[in-house]
């Protein structure tokens, strides 16, 4: 996409010779230095390097890391729905309750007459706002026939500038999907639907880091967990995701017990958790955004949950988009990436319950 951004602008310049020997002008302000050092120079902060017939420029550049967009992919935790309602301000969902009374009230039997219950439903309607997002790029001539002249090189700084730009996207969106947006109302994530969307918090059951617990204590505490997430959701659903800290996560990969080295808490509770719900696709997912120094809550939060569409949702109508570049004088340019998204709505959040404990990990 770099590229093609580059060529067009290359395009745009065609018929103003003026600049064509702007590039060299620039590389080679310092060719009287002794062994043919020049100056390399494409970025505006005053990025430099003098280069000698002795310099080799590596084709690699060590970039900036920040946590892992792709190891952790929001969809994997949230159902996401993309392309669908694009530029509408909000998405709207109707949530249907059965009205119909006891079975038994449709029973016709001798003495009871023949007159039929009723079975009725009525539906109730919630919203999810959406929003938009666009950062702006801004690029200089010069920077541009730099890049052009180096495609394919070592650096190229504008290719740089884009890849950042998507980074700042992907990222953005992680964070939203599992806490949200702190600083906006109404951008709530998979970690924060209690505060307001009615998801339950239990502070009993999870009292300590579960890498800190024995083979009998997790056994017993997956049993607890899933006998509250069954109470709480009044017996109609199993979950088949618990979302812990990364931290206490990576601390099951210690033995049960040295009696069975073969088989580690994390194994040990995967299998409890298939056995309790009667899924063994169950799933024990991890995620930094869990633990209490990640998130604004104060507290290691666990989720157990059915990650369903028709227990949660989260939108993004328009996903990460960059328009070409535009120019108004010939020497400045700019480009826009823009998106738009929403948070996580709890469409059934009886079937979503948090555990939470403030113990460090």
């Amino acid at each position: 996409m770099e590229t093609n951004k580059i060529q067009n602008l290359m395009a745009l310049m065609s018929n103003n010779n003026s600049h064509d020997n702007l590039l060299s002008c620039v590389t080679n302000s310092k060719a009287g230095h002794k062994g043919a050092a020049v100056l390399y120079n494409n970025a505006p902060a005053g990025f430099e390097a003098e280069i000698s017939t002795l310099t080799k420029i590596k084709s690699k550049i060590i970039e900036q890391k920040f946590y892992d967009k792709s190891q952790l992919n929001p969809a994997d935790f949230v159902p996401i729905k993309v392309g669908e309602g694009a530029f509408t301000e909000e998405s709207l969902y109707y949530k249907n309750f059965q009205l119909s009374g006891d079975f038994g009230q449709g029973i016709i039997a001798e003495g009871r007459g023949t007159r039929k219950g009723k079975s009725e439903a009525t539906y109730d309607k919630v919203t999810l706002q959406n929003f938009f997002w666009a950062k702006e790029l801004e690029y200089s001539l010069i920077q541009v026939q730099q890049a052009a002249a180096n495609m394919g090189g070592a650096i190229n700084l504008i290719a740089q500038k884009e890849k950042a730009q998507a980074t700042n996207w992907a990222l953005g969106i992680q964070k939203t999907a599992f806490i949200g947006q702190d600083d906006f109302t109404g951008i709530d994530g998979l970690l924060t639907l209690d505060a307001t969307q009615g998801v339950s918090v239990n502070t009993t059951d999870i009292v300590k880091p579960i890498s800190a617990m024995t083979s009998t204590e997790i056994n017993a505490l997956v049993a607890s967990l899933v006998k509250e997430y069954r109470a709480n959701c009044n017996f109609t659903a199993f979950p088949d995701v618990f979302l812990i800290p990364e931290a206490d996560y990576l601390g099951l990969a210690s033995f049960v017990a040295e009696q069975q080295p073969l088989i580690s808490k994390l194994e040990f509770m995967q299998k409890a958790f298939a056995g309790q719900t009667g899924n063994a696709s169950f799933k024990i997912g991890k995620a930094v955004y869990c633990n209490k120094n990640n998130n604004s809550l104060g507290q290691n939060r666990y989720a157990l949950y059915s990650n369903s569409n028709d227990t949660l949702e989260m939108n993004i109508p328009i996903d990460y988009t960059s328009t070409s570049f535009a120019t108004g004088n010939g020497f400045d340019f700019a480009s826009v990436a823009y998106g738009q998204f929403s948070g996580v709505i709890a469409l059934r959040p009886a079937e979503i319950l948090y555990f939470d404990h403030a113990v460090d990990i």
